[in-house]
């Protein structure tokens, strides 16, 4: 999970890119205690890119299903990914839930410690999973800090839906280069 902030220069823009995603990963609950101490048993330190990357899915999954106690067969993230975008498993589908949760968790403290005024949300798996973040708990999350909830309930969150904003921001650079 990448993170960066830009800020306006005159009439042009600039971007840093940061480390950001590697903050210590901040459990909300029982469940995101669990997920937590489930990856404290491999990892000396959990960063929240263990949990809010794609791949974070599988421990997320893993996770619910021993909270249930069911048997789980492994799986790899775009499996449980396309099972819970499908509608084809309802463990899948909660694990998907808690991940916009989580996303949301990670994407406000970022904001709030950058002193944001709007975040946009970017990459392929943004795009894929668009809707369940719109129907998800990652509104309420995003804002979810304390006394500084009217603060974060001002900044706008955006979704960049272009298929290749990478290639398309280079396309841009450079013709601003090389106009």
């Amino acid at each position: 999970m990448g993170v960066a902030y830009f800020w306006r220069d005159g009439d042009d823009y600039r971007v840093q890119a940061t480390e950001g995603s590697h903050i210590d990963f901040a459990p909300l609950d029982t469940i995101e205690d669990a997920i937590l101490a489930r990856l404290r048993k491999r990892h000396r330190r959990v960063s929240a890119e263990r949990i809010v990357s794609g791949p974070g899915i599988v421990d997320i999954y893993e996770t619910l299903a021993a909270m249930e106690g069911r048997p789980v067969t492994p799986l790899d993230d775009r499996t449980i990914w396309s099972m819970a975008m499908n509608g084809q498993d309802a463990l899948a589908a909660a694990a998907a839930d808690r991940f916009c949760l989580s996303l949301g968790s990670v994407a406000g403290d970022l904001a709030l410690a950058q002193g944001a005024s709007g975040v946009v949300i970017a990459g392929g798996l943004g795009l894929r999973i668009r809707d369940q973040l719109v129907r998800s708990g990652f509104p309420e999350r995003f804002v979810a800090k304390g006394r500084f909830e009217n603060f974060m309930a001002a900044i706008p969150v955006k979704l960049i839906t272009h298929p290749q904003p990478g290639l398309f921001g280079a396309a841009a650079a450079f013709a601003r280069q090389h106009a």
